[in-house]
């Protein structure tokens, strides 16, 4: 897995640039094109779970912030009662 979304990107952007010169070079059907086509569709599905792996980290750091904040407002009022 990538740690990295920039350089996830940038080899997308790389991949992608194969698999065009590819298709120019040997056409849209060939085993070398296909091989690209198929290795950019992998690199794109890792982004994408790279984004919701990363949308759920931040997802629950809110959570844990706002479960700590209310905790911290109950014990100051409880200490203060």
């Amino acid at each position: 897995m990538y740690q990295s979304q920039i350089a996830l990107l940038k080899d997308i952007d790389r991949m992608r640039e194969i698999m065009i010169a590819s298709a120019k070079e040997t056409g849209y059907t060939s085993e070398e094109t296909i091989r690209s086509s198929q290795e950019l569709d992998r690199l794109i599905y890792e982004y994408q779970t790279l984004c919701k792996e990363i949308a759920l980290k931040k997802q629950r750091g809110r959570l844990l912030f706002k479960k700590l904040i209310l905790l911290t407002k109950t014990q100051h009022y409880y200490a203060g009662a």
